[in-house]
């Protein structure tokens, strides 16, 4: 059985494992300003923090994927998530600014689709509608890609 690793020897084992790639990597822990919806943020900068995101950022979603490998935690609110030079914090304001559009357009409507958004985005979305009253969200499809869409109650 292996030991449950702590939130603060994340950062120097994800540095490690980057410069073990070749990597020049610095993590920390920074707020990503929303704690619901983007917790634990791990901020990955420096000279090579691009090569993560490089085409799709499958890079950067293989070594969180790792990460919670070894953290062995399920729990959505103490994982710790990966954002290399900022990018995956901009998605989630983009996505929290698309679910205020949308829920007004569902509103006018009745309903509002999201085209193919990932487990997290969809989530982003899930909680910033979620505290509307006159509104609910049903993921649709098949697969860890799916859309979204937003239904006014009736």
């Amino acid at each position: 059985m292996r030991r449950a690793m702590s939130i603060q020897e994340i950062p120097e084992l994800v540095m490690r494992w980057c410069a073990q790639l070749g990597f020049d990597v610095e993590a920390k822990f920074e707020k990503s300003g929303n704690e619901v919806l983007f917790p634990n943020r791990m901020s990955l900068t420096g000279s090579d923090a691009f090569y993560l995101l490089s085409g799709k950022p499958q890079a950067l979603d293989s070594l969180q994927f790792l990460l919670h490998e070894a953290q062995g935690e399920r729990d959505d609110s103490r994982l710790v998530y990966l954002d290399a030079q900022g990018t995956r914090l901009f998605r989630m304001h983009e996505l929290v600014a698309m679910a205020n559009m949308a829920a007004q357009k569902a509103r006018e409507t009745g309903s509002y689709v999201f085209a193919s958004l990932t487990p997290k985005e969809r989530r982003w979305v899930h909680l910033t509608i979620r505290d509307q009253s006159d509104l609910e969200t049903q993921s649709e499809g098949l697969g860890a890609v799916k859309s979204l869409k937003v239904i006014r109650k009736v």
